[in-house]
């Protein structure tokens, strides 16, 4: 009798373990089930109801080894080729830190958690961030709702190389709530077992894998919210296109952190060129209602002619607007702010107006089609008496003929 008992409890243990792990293995199958559905669903979501290009590059799911990854690029022009960013036309908050004293906490931000103070890497000044336990910021704007529904974020952050200051994890957190408790967007840098990988997610689901690139380098952010949708890139990669975002977004708070087995310091992280701006995004209707496009989202390093690469979302959205409009023709105005000598600012803005059509004849349009005016500092939008009055001034207008 005995036996036959013992047999029995030893027949419902395996059968409990059986369910359990057949359990276990639903559950796994089916969270790896949805995560696919739902890569699937924001790619078509972004093809049929905006009319996007399949802008994401092909990827895989192979992480790469810490020595692959120091030296990975994600800023080769074929890439941006695919950009589709548009940032905001009215900046509300831009910071490049010009007139910021070294070691001095930044006066245009607020400080939430952590530390930071203003830095100089490679000749530029820079925020950067040494709390082990993590660091969070956010502008300093007097309103709690300064967002709205169209806005756009950019900025640029450090990707250290994590085998020199043996760093195993890093957290990048976005809060758009006034409490700063709650994290709206993780990103995350893991290194395991040789590995390095990195993700995005928000509450609620895991957004994408990202392509970490460089290390010991900077990268780009860029993120577009408009009525709900919110889109996220990691430098040309999207890592997220939401039709209905979870959040209602009201302001901005930046978080960074790291793990390091370093005896030395605790490695510093940086965040540089924050940029907050409304509206983006509906350049055709705004040729069709005014004949023009006026954008100050085309970047240029002070007293350069270079675009810089975050600029070529709008260089390609132009490009495709001439490529389905094929009898348009633009004439390409580029204006400065008030800083500098006259002549040179008159001069300085033809030659950006002339890099601008240059990068779109690149890219198949006829050079017949476009024209170039520089008209320096000439019919200024404001009175160039804030860091934002003056990035709103530099400016380029596509203005339909």
């Amino acid at each position: 009798m005995k036996k036959t008992t013992n047999l029995l409890v030893a027949f419902l243990m395996i059968f409990a373990f059986t369910q359990n792990s057949e359990a276990q293995i639903w559950k796994r199958l089916k969270k790896k089930a949805e995560e696919a559905l739902v890569k699937g669903a924001e790619k078509k979501i972004d093809q049929t109801i905006n009319g996007d290009e399949d802008e994401d590059e092909p990827s895989s799911n192979d992480s790469k080894s810490i020595d692959d990854e120091e030296f990975a690029n994600n800023d080769t022009p074929n890439l941006w080729r695919n950009f589709r960013f548009v940032p905001g036309e009215n900046v509300v908050f831009y910071d490049d830190l010009t007139t910021e004293e070294v070691g001095e906490f930044p006066a245009r931000w607020d400080l939430v958690k952590g530390s930071a103070e203003v830095a100089e890497l490679d000749g530029e000044k820079v925020i950067i961030f040494m709390a082990e336990a993590g660091n969070t910021i956010t502008p300093l704007i007097k309103s709690t709702d300064y967002l709205g529904n169209e806005f756009t974020i950019e900025y640029d952050i450090l990707v250290p190389n994590f085998r020199q200051e043996k760093i195993w994890w890093m957290e990048h957190n976005i809060f758009f709530n006034p409490k700063f408790y709650n994290k709206d967007v993780h990103i995350e840098l893991r290194e395991q077992i040789g590995k390095l990988n990195g993700w995005a997610s928000n509450t609620k689901f895991k957004i994408e894998d990202l392509p970490i690139g460089a290390q010991n380098d900077w990268h780009h952010i860029s993120i577009s919210y408009y009525h709900g949708k919110y889109k996220m890139y990691y430098d040309s990669k999207r890592i997220a296109n939401i039709p209905r975002f979870d959040v209602t977004p009201t302001v901005f708070g930046i978080n960074l952190s790291c793990h390091s087995n370093s005896k030395k310091a605790h490695p510093y992280l940086a965040l540089k060129n924050v940029r907050i701006a409304h509206g983006g995004g509906e350049m055709y209707k705004k040729i069709i209602a005014d004949g023009k496009y006026v954008t100050n989202g085309i970047i240029f390093d002070s007293g350069k002619t270079e675009i810089k690469k975050p600029s070529l979302g709008i260089i390609n959205k132009i490009v495709k607007i001439l490529k389905d409009n094929s009898d348009w023709t633009f004439n390409i105005v580029g204006y400065t702010d008030n800083d500098g000598d006259d002549d040179l600012n008159l001069k300085l803005s033809e030659e950006r107006a002339n890099a601008v059509k240059q990068a779109i004849v690149e890219q198949g349009i006829s050079t017949d089609r476009l024209t170039v005016t520089g008209k320096g500092k000439a019919d200024p939008l404001n009175n160039n008496s804030s860091p934002e009055e003056k990035a709103n001034n530099r400016r380029v207008a596509f203005i339909k003929k």
